[in-house]
């Protein structure tokens, strides 16, 4: 790996407003920005636009997403493998070096900005505010997902401890937050939110209305076995508010050369390769985004997967090599990391979310299999794969998944087919593996969604170091930071409470009720 997080960051600048942030513990003294002496007092719009572009890499993990993602999420849902015998993460260890860089980029770049813009924007600036307040529970809804308990209704206030929520209470006040946000910019539309400062949507309000929606749609969707009654209804507000529904809402923070596609950027150090899962099923269903998604094997030319938690003999197998199994399409490759703007939400996400939603009852607009087949096709056209024909037929497949084969003679995945089946667990199933299809490379989301539904299947790892999680089960979550237990004890040992189990990798987080 080419660089690590040596060091948990306390102080962050901006050096446009000629202020320091100084942090005590994880979250402390945000608001000295505007109490400190010499320092500005309020900031104006043009200062909040400025802050926001900061907010939005640190949100996508931009700047470190292999440490952050790739390691983590990107292994654990199955879009990659591991192919770096340096690594130990996909084998379930918790590398807490890594993946304290998740948190830096929540605690330390984003949340600062974030917290300053919507503080200083109540009962003015209602766009800058909406918008703002959208993009901070997407920062935080993938930080709790790593976590559970995280400091979440404390950031701001000053002292030596920091206290965590509970899941519950954090995802409640997201569907809060994104209730209250959606209303505000509904209503004011037509005022300049962040403009050219916007590196998603280029200051487009409708469309991040259409975001917020969908962000709360995935939220009522997370929830949705453990509470569904108000799973139920945050679904039902958030259609009816208006989701994600056309190619042109797809949401990807654009790149330059000075701030690069940060998957990009790592996806070229040789260190993760196709999984068997992903072969499995592209392969086995002749799908045309397989080369949209990666290259062929430098050896033979053909597109190859690699076992997840393999031991770093395996690894160095000739079999499970570099170049006996595919890397990512050139798309997604460094030397386009300049122009591949960032991938953040998708449209088809949308769609099977609300496929998944009429399948349990819910007011989605549409059939289940309308909603799934529609998914499929948005999804293919993200790809820029728009023949009706070729669509239309792998929509129909009837074909199944590959078995790999290879070194450890992987058997085939599973059993469905494309075509929407008439079980409803069989439709389930089908669902959530189309629609992990569709996410990829975004794997924060990936991870959640397997935990969360059980779907798609995956391969047990072939081996794993994590005495905690057995090879056949899947992580469940990264264990809490040394630096917090460090720097913010206390809150952490009164977190522990908050998790419903040990401080485990082992341990479900609120939401997650599957047995697998």
């Amino acid at each position: 790996m080419k660089r690590h997080l040596s060091s948990y960051k306390k102080t962050i600048g901006y050096t446009l407003l000629s202020l320091v942030l100084i942090f005590s513990g994880c979250t402390k003294n945000f608001e000295e920005i505007n109490t400190d002496d010499g320092r500005l007092s309020e900031l104006s719009p043009a200062d909040n636009r400025s802050l926001f572009p900061s907010a939005v890499m640190a949100g996508l993990n931009a700047n470190g997403y292999i440490i952050s993602t790739a390691l983590f999420a990107g292994v654990y849902s199955q879009h990659f493998a591991s192919t770096q015998p340096a690594h130990m993460s996909h084998r379930y260890l918790i590398v807490q070096d890594w993946v304290s860089h998740q948190w830096a980029n929540t605690y330390v770049s984003a949340m600062p900005a974030l917290y300053n813009i919507i503080e200083s924007t109540k009962a003015k600036d209602p766009t800058l505010n909406a918008v703002a307040r959208i993009w901070k529970v997407f920062v935080l809804h993938r930080t709790t997902d790593y976590w559970g308990p995280i400091p979440y209704s404390k950031i701001g206030e000053k002292g030596t401890v920091i206290g965590y929520d509970s899941q519950k209470d954090i995802y409640y006040d997201f569907f809060k937050e994104l209730d209250e946000a959606t209303t505000l910019l509904k209503a004011n539309l037509a005022i300049p939110s962040f403009a050219t400062k916007d590196p998603i949507y280029a200051g487009d309000n409708a469309k991040w209305l259409k975001f917020g929606n969908t962000l709360r749609l995935r939220l009522a969707l997370r929830i949705s076995k453990v509470e569904p009654g108000k799973a139920k209804e945050e679904a039902e507000k958030a259609f009816a508010g208006g989701v994600m529904t056309e190619l042109a809402d797809d949401a990807y923070m654009a790149v330059t050369s000075a701030n690069p596609n940060g998957f990009n950027l790592q996806s070229g150090w040789n260190e993760s390769r196709m999984s068997s899962t992903m072969e499995s099923l592209l392969k086995g269903y002749n799908d045309p985004r397989i080369s949209k998604f990666f290259r062929p094997a430098v050896t033979d030319g053909q597109f190859r997967g690699v076992r997840n938690g393999m031991s770093q003999a395996q690894q160095n197998i000739p079999a499970n090599s570099f170049d006996n199994s595919s890397d990512v399409s050139l798309r997604l490759a460094p030397i386009n990391m300049n122009t591949t703007p960032q991938a953040c939400m998708y449209t088809a996400e949308a769609y099977f979310l609300r496929a998944e939603g009429a399948l349990n009852g819910w007011n989605m607009g549409g059939t289940a299999k309308d909603l799934y087949e529609k998914g499929i096709e948005m999804s293919m056209r993200t790809w820029e794969i728009n023949d009706a024909t070729i669509i239309s037929n792998y929509i129909n497949g009837t074909s199944l998944p590959m078995a790999p084969g290879g070194y450890f003679n992987t058997p085939a995945l599973t059993d469905i087919p494309v075509k929407f089946a008439t079980d409803p667990e069989k439709q389930r199933e089908q669902i959530g593996t189309q629609k992990w299809l569709a996410l990829f490379p975004e794997s924060h989301e990936a991870w959640a969604e397997v935990r969360r539904s059980g779907y798609p299947k995956t391969y047990p790892l072939i081996n794993s170091d994590n005495p905690d999680v057995p090879k056949e089960k899947m992580i469940r979550r990264a264990t809490f930071l040394t630096i917090e237990r460090n720097s913010n004890g206390p809150a952490v040992i009164a977190a522990e409470g908050l998790l419903g189990g040990p401080d485990k990798a082992s341990t479900p987080l609120w939401w997650d009720k599957n047995p697998f």
